[in-house]
């Protein structure tokens, strides 16, 4: 996410909000995309060390972008929202005694929408990287790598990132990859045209109609878009190298360490109890698993961001 002036934080911020929240119970949490039953018991412990204001109010509010599907996007009734990071928001919720509220909100809006205080966090497949920890506290959640995405069969035979050099590139605004891009485009002789946009299927939009010649996003993302979007069909990942390797996180406010603490402590506690794992394999997504649920973990993956 990059730092913009405070007039520009309140157009990003106007402008990312989009219509709709959805409230999750834990009391009839469902699972996976075949919507399976989950019971996360209430951590009574954890539950007790939260702030006041959200004892009270009894909801977390969560922003997300759904348009990174397995994480986070929309059924076919274009409303209802599910993915991997909605289970595992849901059950964190859940944990702590709480409602999950989600909100839609586009990526590049996210961070200054939770310094505004319109929302708690945010579960939407963001990285942990070291500049973004200078704004915002982070808990680690999983792991993701970036890969290159093509044209099918590959017509300039990119192999990769350096390859990328000269050629014309897609990003998703404020992104791991887009920082991945321009650290590469530093090194490029023949520069790298780089083309940014708020939304990933807008830049996969730019490869299929040959706009652009590659984008990069996060591999388990781009494969699964890949393999279920008719839309997508003429698009191949390069997957025999990944690039940018690090976590998904969640963000939190420097000032909100007990609210952050005691997410990570249910984050743990799911691990414990096994709800953790089930949410990711109901995804196919257990190779994404963390051993230990860390906080500000950003520099062991080092990646860059806007």
């Amino acid at each position: 996410m990059s730092v913009l002036s405070k007039t520009g934080r309140t157009i990003v911020l106007a402008s990312a909000l989009l219509l709709g929240s959805h409230i999750a119970l834990g009391a009839d949490l469902k699972i996976g995309p075949n919507g399976e039953a989950l019971a996360v018991g209430v951590s009574s412990e954890l539950a007790a060390k939260l702030p006041d204001a959200l004892k009270t109010g009894g909801t977390l509010k969560i922003a997300t972008d759904p348009s990174s599907p397995p994480y986070t996007y929309y059924q076919a009734d274009g409303q209802t929202l599910i993915g991997s990071d909605i289970d595992v928001g849901n059950a964190i919720a859940a944990k702590l005694g709480l409602k999950a509220e989600w909100a839609a909100v586009k990526f590049p809006g996210i961070i200054a929408a939770i310094e505004a205080k319109r929302f708690d966090t945010a579960l939407t497949g963001m990285g942990d990287t070291p500049t973004r920890e200078k704004q915002l506290d982070f808990v680690d959640y999983s792991t993701d790598g970036n890969a290159i995405v093509v044209p099918k069969e590959n017509p300039l035979g990119i192999k990769k990132i350096g390859d990328l050099c000269g050629k014309h590139v897609a990003v998703l605004q404020g992104s791991v990859m887009q920082g991945l891009v321009e650290k590469q485009n530093n090194s490029c002789t023949d520069k790298i045209d780089i083309q940014v946009f708020q939304d990933i299927n807008q830049a996969l939009l730019q490869v299929r109609t040959k706009r652009a010649d590659a984008t990069m996003y996060q591999y388990g993302v781009a494969a699964y878009v890949i393999k279920t979007s008719p839309d997508a069909a003429g698009l191949e990942v390069l997957a025999f190298e990944q690039y940018g390797t690090g976590y998904n996180a969640m963000p939190f406010r420097k000032e909100d360490t007990a609210l952050r603490d005691a997410v990570q402590g249910a984050l743990v506690e799911m691990k414990s109890d096994g709800s953790y794992e089930k949410i990711l394999t109901a995804w196919g997504m257990q190779a994404n698993g963390l051993d230990k649920i860390t906080v500000n973990d950003g520099l062991r993956y080092n990646q860059p961001s806007n």
